[in-house]
């Protein structure tokens, strides 16, 4: 006897089609692989999709997972699942995980979830199957809900009815009373797993007794409310969105190299902080394909880094997956690399000859000229200076900034670190180490693109000079160089 031979639920089955409708869940001739644990709730959708089976035209896939973590109620179920598929002519799909697949001092639930994920995925890539479906049901939806708002995940979500295009929830506008209903109605064989009912689990202490408990003490009908206040959430949620979507098209540098996020600072910082939240979250997402891991407190804390009140022109975080956000004056990066990590050089630089200094991105020249009357370059060129030759005694090497630099900036009057000299001119870290430093005889002579040192500056009676250039990587490309602040 086929399963539509066994009896008919009108009421639950129309419920199943207008959830479809209402979330384009399925099309005519989708394949779709249901997840089956054996469970009330997972036969349940199996029966259901059954019995629209020819109605949709679908190809239904039974996947089923053994978790490893209750061997023998594991086998068990196991058996159930694939004799249930038997039974109903489905074709079946099972895995089983040895339980040392699993890490220790980790989240073993956690695991599992990953784990089965990935299996239902493989099946559906198998069997070119588009749809992806699970028993998850509206108190499964209330339950999540409510532990959204215990563990203060910023945001109501709870189980969407369609989750990545994939991804679909029949049941999830119907409650569980009525599935249990339709079950023991058809008399449908299922197993009940002994770890729903152990209250070392939080899903299942709101399940038995938060739940319950406010409904008899506070509000008879506290999961509709709950689902109201969600269903309004998710429509400001998906105003929210589009604002968000907008904002980081205006925000995000064009060209940022692949691999990384480059935002404009004056612009994130000039955003509602609940947008900035959502444009941060969209970057991160861009860089990953997912936003999973990524918390409420990760995005705090880099709002509250963009508060102008804080003043922190300078800042790192580091988000789950290995994305550091690197804070800078006009800037806010999101990338894998070390952006502020240098790699420290010393070249020689011999007069009368190109040095490429590629850690710098550029082409050093010295030469020594002699001449009467104004000294030749200079002027308002910083990628040109000329240097008092009696002055410049001692080794020339163009090195990387070191810890503890100091030097004296020309027209200043005293010695300045050049950290501070740095910041006082709102150099962003990620391109100090690039600046190359002149040293003569063991001194800073050229912050290289910024400033000569005090000691050795043309004078009047100045007959002899080092004239310096600073020129691309490849000379052949002109030779004007290019203003240090813009090689990125």
């Amino acid at each position: 006897m086929t399963v539509r031979d066994r009896g008919n639920d009108r009421d639950i089955l129309e419920a199943v089609r207008r959830t479809f409708l209402r979330h384009d869940m399925v099309v005519r001739g989708d394949t779709v692989v249901v997840g089956v644990s054996g469970g009330l709730d997972s036969v349940s959708l199996l029966d259901l999709l059954m019995r629209l089976e020819e109605e949709y035209r679908l190809r239904l896939v039974i996947a089923h997972v053994h978790h490893g973590l209750r061997p023998a109620e594991g086998d068990r179920e196991f058996r159930f699942v694939e004799g249930l598929a038997s039974r109903y002519g489905v074709p079946f799909e099972g895995r089983r995980i040895e339980a040392s697949s699993y890490a220790k001092g980790s989240n073993v639930q956690a695991q599992a979830r990953s784990f089965r994920v990935r299996f239902f995925e493989q099946v559906a890539r198998e069997w070119g199957a588009s749809r992806i479906a699970t028993g998850h049901h509206r108190d499964d939806h209330a339950e999540t809900l409510l532990m959204q708002v215990l563990r203060g995940t910023g945001g109501l979500i709870g189980i969407r009815p369609v989750r990545d295009g994939t991804y679909i929830r029949p049941l999830i506008e119907i409650p569980r009373e009525r599935i249990q209903a339709y079950a023991r109605g058809l008399g449908l064989p299922f197993c009940e797993d002994s770890s729903n009912r152990k209250r070392i689990y939080l899903r299942n202490r709101i399940r038995q007794d938060l739940i319950p408990w406010i409904q008899k003490e506070a509000n008879p009908s506290f999961v509709d409310s709950l689902l109201h206040l969600a269903s309004i959430l998710e429509e400001e949620t998906k105003c929210l969105d589009a604002v968000a979507e907008e904002a980081l098209d205006r925000v995000t540098r064009r060209g940022s190299p692949e691999g990384e996020v480059i935002l404009r600072r004056d612009v994130l910082e000039e955003i509602p902080r609940a947008i900035q939240r959502r444009v941060l979250r969209r970057s991160y997402g861009r860089l990953n394909g997912s936003t999973q891991g990524l918390s409420f407190v990760h995005l705090e804390g880099i709002c509250d880094a963009l508060d102008k009140r804080e003043g922190c022109a300078h800042k790192v975080f580091s988000l789950p997956r290995g994305v550091r956000v690197f804070l800078e004056y006009e800037d806010v990066y999101l990338t894998r690399r070390d952006l502020w990590e240098a790699t420290p050089y010393r070249v020689p630089l011999p007069l009368g000859r190109e040095k490429l200094i590629p850690e710098a991105g550029m082409t050093l020249r010295a030469h020594r000229v002699s001449f009467e009357g104004p000294p030749p370059g200079g002027g308002r060129d910083r990628h040109c200076v000329c240097l008092d030759a009696d002055l410049a005694v001692g080794e020339m090497v163009v090195r990387s900034v070191r810890p503890g630099d100091r030097f004296r900036p020309l027209g200043l009057g005293g010695e300045k670190k050049l950290k501070d000299f740095f910041i006082d001119e709102k150099i962003p870290r990620s391109l100090r180490h690039r600046i190359p430093i002149l040293e003569i005889g063991g001194s800073v002579a050229w912050v290289v693109g910024y400033r000569v040192d005090d000691r050795f500056k043309v004078s009047e009676g100045t007959r002899e000079v080092i004239r310096l250039e600073a020129l691309p990587k490849d000379p052949g490309e002109g030779t004007r160089a290019r203003k240090i602040s813009q090689i990125k």
